[in-house]
């Protein structure tokens, strides 16, 4: 089931730019949600009939429905029957393939806050600023910069001709071959505007600690891909945050032992962002509908797609030439039989097991494929809906360092705010269900929400390729 949004986007493409209006007479920064059940994502239980008093960019005030006196001159917004949640944290993105485009469509799908795990770092700045700056609509955005490779992977990259390339790569990764370069290349960075390191592979374990030691030094944080390093050399590097999955894991050894293993990384703060929906969506669908779905330019097959920019379906075309039977059964085989026991036991063990969709995967859309991830978390890891809630929201926020701003609803904090139709404590799918997205304080309505997702469809990078190899270079 795709989110109500969608479905109104759908026939907005000829919208406006999503600018929303005050009504006349009335505060533009001040609006109240009023008798709402409010879930703060705190660990308290839901509050039925609440009023929650936005002014500006922060929530001014949030009682019982009946306590509260409204300033003359607020909008009133009619919580009756929905539900307010915090925004959601996007754990696993890379918005250089998504294009700006895709900023809004976060947003629309009530993702506030985000995480770029990686791309073209000058491009990623920008965007950033003018989110902050108020000329672009989209989510907060955390950065790593640039990816950090095996000097191997990079050559082995640069063996294609240009032609046969997507990604512009020389833009978006840095080769780390040794110890020494290790040290030098984070030694660089760490001059440069950026949030985290992010690590995809690496040469050795001598450079992979290198690697760590230096983040360490620079007070930088370093997260990533721990393909190849056993779980007790990640902890030995102080590694802050793992992504994707273990390999190899701990196959072999008793329950207890795994365990213990994972109390650990609980002990020492260390999440795992599995991004489940890469294997569900972008890896076991067959590939002649993989396949289909990204020539399927009109959205037929799935609506999502009408989305996407034209960069984004060219690397997706990319990847679904790369898929295989035998890479699907094999990563099919490793997850019922290993990861998904894996991940159980982290959760069960006091891990954070947080959410991200490794959004530009193929098949992962922005924000509707975040709704997926947290759907899974439920089928799959056994998690509450409550569980999954306070992990895309709150223990995502503290792992990032911002808890005090945002992650949970309380005086005080930045409106980053989901209003929902249908109660997500019953069924996680309701996250699907959105009524209204407060971002930063700012209100988007039905109406707003139909102005985001047009100005998607709308934008310019959903017909010109503006980053990749077919991009049209400026005139010197």
């Amino acid at each position: 089931m795709l989110p109500a949004i969608l479905a109104i986007g759908l026939t907005m493409a000829g919208a406006d730019a999503p600018v929303p209006q005050p009504a006349q007479g009335r505060d533009a920064g001040l609006f109240a949600i009023r008798n709402v059940t409010v879930i703060p994502a705190t660990g308290a239980a839901p509050v039925q009939a609440m009023t929650v008093l936005v002014r500006e960019d922060r929530i001014a005030a949030l009682a019982p429905a009946a306590l509260v006196d409204l300033p003359p001159g607020t909008r009133v917004v009619d919580g009756s029957g929905k539900f307010l949640l915090p925004g959601f944290v996007e754990l696993h993105a890379h918005l250089s393939k998504t294009r700006a485009s895709a900023l809004g469509l976060f947003v629309a799908n009530g993702v506030t806050t985000l995480r770029d795990m990686g791309g073209d770092h000058e491009e990623l700045l920008r965007w950033r600023r003018d989110v902050r700056e108020g000329k672009r609509i989209g989510p907060r955005i955390l950065m790593a910069g640039p990816f950090l490779e095996s000097t191997q992977n990079i050559e082995r990259m640069r063996k294609d001709p240009p032609e046969d390339r997507v990604e512009p790569f020389e833009r978006t990764r840095i080769g780390v071959g040794s110890p020494e370069e290790a040290r030098r290349v984070v030694a660089s960075l760490a001059s440069r505007e950026l949030d985290f390191l992010k690590i995809r592979t690496v040469a050795n374990r001598e450079t992979y600690l290198a690697l760590n030691e230096a983040a360490d030094a620079h007070g930088l944080r370093l997260v990533g891909h721990v393909s190849g390093i056993p779980p007790e050399v990640v902890l030995e590097a102080g590694q802050d945050g793992v992504d994707h999955s273990f390999y190899p894991s701990v196959e072999g050894r008793t329950r207890d032992e795994r365990l213990s293993v994972w109390r650990r990384f609980a002990a020492r703060g260390v999440p795992v962002v599995p991004t489940l929906v890469t294997l569900f969506e972008a890896t076991y669908p067959a590939t002649e509908r993989l396949r289909a779905i990204v020539e399927d330019d009109e959205g037929r097959i799935d609506p999502r797609r009408g989305y996407l920019s034209k960069y984004l379906v060219l690397d997706w075309r990319e990847q679904v030439s790369e898929a295989s039977d035998e890479r699907r059964e094999a990563l099919r085989k490793i997850w019922d039989e290993v990861v998904r026991r894996d991940l159980r036991e982290m959760h069960e063990s006091g891990m954070d097991v947080l959410a991200g969709s490794d959004v530009a995967a193929l098949n992962i859309y922005p924000g509707f494929s975040l709704h997926d991830e947290m759907v899974l978390f439920v089928t799959e890891l056994g998690m509450t809906p409550a569980d999954v809630i306070e992990r895309a929201t709150r223990r995502s926020a503290q792992f990032l360092g911002i808890d005090e701003s945002v992650g949970t609803i309380a005086r005080g904090k930045v409106a980053d705010l989901v209003l929902l139709d249908a109660d997500p404590l019953l069924d996680i799918r309701n996250i699907r269900r959105i009524s209204a997205v407060v971002l930063r304080g700012e209100l988007y309505d039905r109406a707003g929400l139909e102005r985001l997702t047009a100005a998607v469809r709308a934008a310019p990078d959903r017909k010109t390729d503006d980053w990749g190899r077919t991009a049209k270079k400026p005139a010197k």
